[in-house]
């Protein structure tokens, strides 16, 4: 491989990871996700959502109903009544209906728990992960996904965004290799068009804000569960600093007596 390769080669990767770090995810989409945990109407959707649309395959097995209850200010009654559908009491853990032997059985693996994908992966990874399923003829169940290529599970939302298929820009480089040139296109994806519309809104355009926002709101829950303390901290946090101001405070009145004679 000759220097100019090199540097072309190096160039890209430096590219890609520029877009990864500014996102915390490599591909497209790569927008950026910051969680809101003191949005709790953005977590009671995003568990509203989970349950309804990810919970029949995915566990959240280190969290338990009433503790989500409590946090996120959901009546224990309506969460009982609305959130709750494997028959397990609101103190139990968030078990999937569906046994291992039967998701290995109809996606050749067992879905696996998200209790602790956002600390796993960061919030950005599954924000842009549920934007990125597309069509793929080529894939069992007719779905691939831009972030996690090979992905064994269809789109779970699709008929909330839509289906989609991907855009894809062509690019070429060339170099010279032994006195010849030699080039080589790329294909990179670059975008989605909407092959049949989500329900959301008529309008696509708002269509896509409007999942966007769902989207948002599941990776805000997610990260919420992976973490539930730290809305405990959250809470803790000026209490603490109050009380270190406090006990500053008294450290240096004391110190003021103590040194009074001294001086």
């Amino acid at each position: 491989m000759n220097t100019k390769k090199i540097l072309l080669l190096l160039t890209a990767t430096l590219t890609l990871a520029q877009a990864a770090f500014a996102s915390g995810v490599a591909g497209y989409p790569n927008d950026t996700f910051q969680a809101d945990l003191t949005n709790k109407v953005s977590l009671q959707n995003g568990a509203k959502y989970f349950i309804n649309y990810c919970a029949g395959c995915h566990s959240l097995q280190y969290q338990r109903y009433n503790h989500m209850f409590k946090d996120l200010e959901i009546d224990p009654e309506i969460g009982a009544k609305n959130l709750i559908f494997t028959g397990a009491k609101a103190v139990e853990q968030m078990h999937t209906g569906m046994s291992a032997a039967e998701g290995l059985k109809w996606f050749g693996q067992t879905p696996p728990d998200l209790s602790l994908t956002a600390r796993a992966k960061s919030g950005a990874y599954i924000y842009n992960y549920l934007r990125g399923f597309y069509l793929d003829d080529t894939r069992p169940l007719g779905f691939n996904n831009s972030i996690f290529a090979g992905a064994s599970m269809p789109n779970p939302l699709w008929e909330l965004q839509g289906i989609q298929k991907p855009v894809y820009s062509e690019e070429k480089t060339c170099a010279t290799v032994d006195g010849k040139e030699a080039c080589e296109t790329h294909s990179t994806l670059t975008g989605f068009d909407i092959v049949t519309p989500g329900i959301l809104d008529k309008d696509p355009a708002k269509n896509k804000e409007a999942y966007d926002q769902v989207v948002y709101d599941i990776s805000n829950f997610l990260s919420y569960v992976s973490d539930p303390s730290a809305l405990d901290r959250m809470r803790m946090g000026p209490w603490v600093l109050a009380f270190l101001a406090f006990l500053t405070m008294i450290f240096y009145l004391l110190k003021r007596e103590y040194w009074r004679d001294i001086h």
